[in-house]
């Protein structure tokens, strides 16, 4: 536990020369809300995305640094450094998931002094989470396979398709459910944490063991 939580920390120090990248896009993100109160409807997505895209980025810095052969000298596995890189990518996405929605609120709160439009925040935010760790959960495994330069090519085009699906799926299931739109949103408030830790826990599952076995075989 201490090796994984190590690189993990290693992973978090990196973050230092994205910093001020991230500060400037949540910045603008966060001004074009109080101006324009379309923008703030995908002011929880953005951010979301932005910390789940710095998380992702931690592959290109080690690839440049070649620090995986500098960490298989120590008595570390390749297990360790696939799980370690899982958690801090999921850690990163959650951040970005409780400062975005909150960013919302308060942007809400000070255009409208009100709070009436919370649940619809929240679904957003759910809805963003979903979707960008289930990129994520396609995009690693890619990474792991390709690098962090081929891999990147490959990511733009994974992103298109996987989008382009799940609006295909999403429109069919609405169209032939006999559920309304305000059915699934009160499905969501009510059972929409449940769903989603299932769904991602599965996933994510899934996506760890592909990794490991692509990055067991690897020669360093």
């Amino acid at each position: 536990m201490n090796i994984i939580k190590g690189l993990i920390i290693k992973d978090f120090m990196n973050i230092k020369s994205y910093k001020l990248t991230m500060i400037y896009l949540v910045v603008i993100f966060l001004i074009s809300s109080v101006i324009n109160d379309e923008v703030s409807n995908f002011l929880p997505i953005m951010v979301t995305l932005i910390f789940g895209m710095v998380g992702i980025s931690s592959f290109s810095y080690d690839n440049f640094s070649k620090s995986d052969k500098y960490i298989l000298s120590f008595p570390v596995s390749k297990k360790d450094m696939v799980r370690a890189r899982y958690i801090y990518i999921l850690i990163m996405t959650i951040i970005g998931a409780i400062i975005g929605p909150s960013i919302a609120i308060l942007v809400q709160l000070f255009r409208n002094n009100t709070l009436d439009g919370v649940s619809e925040t929240i679904i957003t935010s759910l809805g963003a989470i979903l979707g960008i760790l289930v990129l994520q959960i396609v995009q690693v495994p890619i990474l792991y396979k390709f690098g962090a330069e081929k891999g990147r090519i490959i990511q733009m085009i994974s992103v298109v398709l996987i989008m382009t699906i799940i609006s295909g799926i999403t429109a069919f299931i609405m169209k032939i459910s006999p559920y309304t739109l305000e059915d699934v949103k009160i499905m969501i408030q009510n059972y929409g944490g449940i769903i989603i830790a299932i769904i991602i826990g599965i996933l994510y599952y899934i996506s760890y063991n592909i990794s490991y076995k692509i990055f067991s075989k690897k020669e360093i």
